[in-house]
């Protein structure tokens, strides 16, 4: 390998490292250090430190890093070349000093907590407010301001769930991060624990939180929805209006709205948009017909979710299995760059809701589910989110126990 030591990089030493971060092999290194004519105060990593300007005069000398470790200049950037040991382990220890912006943070008051609660309450009964009925009380039909308040009150449930979540994930991501760090320099361990297990606590607190704006049944039902047999095709009066494309948007409905249903966390119901904009796309500008077939094809739709519900509550659907499974990272991004989750909203919220133990050090999760929700976990498996049954022989050991004995790096995906 050519050296790259006429190439350097300029790093702010002093506010990577502190006296009580491991150094490793890295502490006898010599770095160049500028400082006053007395030797004493803080050491530089250029003479032109504003520090040093009042100085009579400034010396250059080369000292261990372990030993100017307790001088450095926070505001000083050094010089390092780019194959220097101590840069890879900067990277390392940033990772793990990061997790420090997440603790200690201001709880919320009840104000904030009751708003919560009032989220809860609200996505329990839907996405959105329910259909007004007929009433009779015209007052109360053309009470206009009273629908908008209760528009945006789904809106702000629906926006407290998602920063929920996006919160909770982007926690893991950055323990997971920190745990890559510490794999690979790993005498930086006892260091690291104390700030990792207070995240941990902070972490398990957010999963909560994203948890209790979920409902369970729904990640049930769309499972069920994975193992229903693909409908077939009638020609059904509804359908005059679509012609020879008729079967063609039959089969382009239900793969739109069944992928979508199998990968959320909404109820069945609120995929039906996805229906008909197919429906509305295939006849164009063409209106003849196509009350008829939006029709026919919402009573499609609520024999799908009839037939869901009922596969969810099978007996055999519903048996509880234990299953072990590692969630990605977030991808790295770069600076105003929307972060991309590769984990569904159904697949977040399953591993949110049905937690029991969680391994801190492998950023492994042990999940209590029912069978359908263990069998899709299964069936998307990969090799950035492995997923195995736990104790498929029925081990009494705790879950605990059964997901510290899990090697998810051996397991061999097909």
């Amino acid at each position: 390998m050519s050296s790259t030591r006429d190439e350097l990089r300029h790093v702010m030493l002093g506010s990577l490292f502190t006296p009580e971060v491991p150094l490793g092999p890295t502490r006898d290194i010599l770095i160049a250090c500028h400082v006053s004519a007395t030797g004493k105060g803080k050491l530089h990593g250029s003479p032109e430190c504003r520090t040093l300007r009042s100085a009579a005069s400034v010396k250059q000398i080369d000292v261990p890093f372990c030993e100017a470790v307790e001088r450095l200049c926070a505001s000083c950037r050094w010089p390092l070349p780019t194959d220097s040991l101590i840069l890879p382990l900067g990277a390392a220890v940033s990772e793990v000093d990061s997790l420090a912006i997440w603790l200690d943070r201001e709880s919320k008051d009840e104000e904030d907590l009751e708003a919560e609660r009032d989220a809860a309450i609200a996505l329990a009964a839907g996405e959105y407010p329910s259909r007004a009925t007929e009433s009779g009380d015209e007052e109360e039909e053309d009470d206009e301001a009273g629908r908008n308040e209760e528009w945006e009150r789904y809106d702000r449930a629906r926006n407290f769930r998602s920063r929920r979540h996006e919160h909770w994930r982007r926690l893991y991501s950055y323990l997971a991060r920190s745990n890559e760090a510490v794999a690979e320099y790993p005498f930086l361990a006892p260091w690291a624990d104390g700030l990792q297990s207070r995240l941990a606590t902070v972490l398990d607190e957010e999963r909560r939180a994203f948890a209790a704006l979920v409902q369970p049944i729904r990640l049930l039902e769309a499972a069920a929805v994975r193992v229903l047999p693909t409908p077939k095709f009638s020609d059904d009066p509804g359908f005059a209006g679509l012609g020879v494309e008729a079967e063609k948007t039959f089969r382009r409905a239900w793969y739109e709205w069944s992928r979508r249903a199998v990968w959320s966390w909404r109820r069945l119901e609120d995929q039906d948009s996805a229906v008909y904009t197919v429906v509305s796309d295939a006849f164009g500008r063409r209106r003849k017909g196509k009350p008829e077939a939006h029709a026919e094809f919402r009573r499609l739709t609520a024999d799908w979710i009839r037939q869901a519900r009922e596969e969810a509550g099978r007996p055999a659907s519903t048996q509880w299995q234990l299953v072990a499974v590692k969630a990605p990272a977030l991808p790295r991004t770069h600076h105003g760059e929307r972060e991309r989750d590769p984990l569904t909203l159904w697949e977040a919220a399953v591993i949110a809701t049905y937690q029991v133990a969680f391994n801190r050090q492998a950023g492994t999760t042990a999940l209590l589910v029912p069978h359908l929700v263990a069998e899709q976990l299964l069936a998307c498996a990969s090799g950035d989110m492995p997923v195995q049954r736990l104790a498929p022989e029925g081990s009494a050991l705790p879950a605990e126990v059964l997901l510290e004995q899990w090697d998810h790096a051996g397991l061999t995906l097909s």
